[in-house]
């Protein structure tokens, strides 16, 4: 299907898209299935026509991962530091600079959230930071049990990481900052345990943000195998087993953010209280990181250029950011009855048109360019 949305050098631009579904299947079984039948081809005339393996390796590492590790590790860093003031002083001031570090601190997260490999994969650190979706509400039921526990005052990020992941994460934190009586548990003389327990949950989210930070830096097992793959490696044995981990993380990762965030803002059953971090209000924000961090990986490692699609991707990853600009630009994504206004459902279809169309460059032609044959096409069915 050919969408005419964008207009490049005065002409309106053809997007081709085409929406695909992973029918049942978790983020983790595509990954798995990827993995794998991304193995079936990397074809000689292909990695003729690129820079080395290595050379991609050390890009993702240098430019795209490590600054992203460091970029969490600091918001976090800032986000417990404002957590700590806010316990401590219980002033609306000291709340509102605890909201503005909770925003920057999710504004990292996402720009490394779809990066699903290595540090962000073990000791399960994806799931405990964002426990997502959580269609029956577990998070919910296990927050108030928490928040009713005698001993919740004295809760320890230690003691945090030991409980459920719907307990650990951003969506669980999300729940104490941006509930309807968030102002009045943090005030001062509140006798809820709540601010203690969003302390808690902060220090588990510095921890595994320090972790995750560690496992990316040059002596790490794991970014040693990707710039020296070695047959005895646990990580990788070849450089094009590095490869195939770059581009499966790109292919995924744009298969959440259609499939599984933009489409609960779209279609006939949109509903924004289905939608990731819908009580902040950050959701389009994590978007826009997630897209960014897709671009980054694409596009900064090398991979588009070598695929000789870096200019067209480039320009729909900007178009795609600047819709999801206008959509938080907007006073209101919702009106009073819960319905999307006009405006909104109407940019709202337009960035899916455009993340459509990156999708499928991504999965057509950038990964036939590199020489790579997927060898699964999710339209087929299980």
């Amino acid at each position: 299907m050919i969408l005419s949305l964008l207009v490049k050098n005065g002409e309106a631009a053809p997007v081709r898209y085409r929406f695909v579904r992973w029918r049942g299947k978790s983020v983790h079984a595509v990954t798995a299935m990827l993995a794998v039948t991304l193995s079936l081809s990397l074809s000689g005339r292909a990695r003729a026509a690129v820079p080395g393996d290595n050379d991609f390796a050390d890009r993702a590492v240098q430019q795209v991962y490590q600054p992203a590790a460091v970029r969490f590790s600091r918001t976090t860093a800032e986000l417990l530091e404002a957590a700590e003031n806010s316990c401590e002083t219980r002033s609306p001031e000291a709340l509102d600079s605890l909201l503005a570090a909770h925003e920057r601190a999710v504004a990292a997260f996402s720009l490394l959230e779809l990066y699903r490999t290595g540090p962000l994969l073990e000791d399960n650190r994806q799931n405990r930071l964002f426990y997502w979706p959580d269609k029956r509400r577990v998070g919910e039921r296990q927050m108030r049990a928490l928040l009713a526990d005698a001993a919740a005052p004295s809760l320890t990020a230690d003691d945090i990481a030991d409980k459920s992941v719907a307990l650990q994460g951003f969506p669980a934190l999300e729940r104490l900052l941006h509930g309807e009586r968030t102002p009045l548990h943090f005030s001062e003389g509140s006798e809820t345990p709540d601010c203690q327990v969003a302390m808690a949950i902060i220090g588990n989210i510095d921890a595994m943000a320090k972790a995750i930070e560690k496992g990316w830096q040059d002596e790490a097992p794991h970014v040693m195998s990707m710039r020296s793959p070695a047959s005895d490696s646990e990580f990788y044995r070849t450089e094009e087993e590095v490869l195939r981990g770059l581009v499966t993380q790109i292919l995924v990762g744009a298969d959440v953010i259609e499939d599984r965030k933009l489409s609960t803002l779209s279609g006939e059953q949109a509903d924004i209280r289905t939608a990731p971090l819908w009580r902040s209000g950050l959701g389009l924000l994590m978007i826009r990181g997630n897209l960014e961090s897709l671009r980054a990986l694409t596009i900064d490692t090398g991979l588009a250029e070598a695929s000789g699609l870096e200019n067209e991707l480039a320009f729909e990853f900007r178009s795609a950011d600047g819709m999801l600009q206008q959509l938080q630009a907007l006073p209101a994504l919702t009106d009073d009855s819960g319905d999307f206004t006009a405006e909104a459902e109407s940019l709202l279809r337009a960035v899916m048109a455009v993340v459509g169309g990156i999708r499928y460059t991504l999965n057509d032609r950038f990964v036939a360019t590199l020489g790579i044959s997927p060898g699964f096409n999710s339209e087929d069915g299980d």
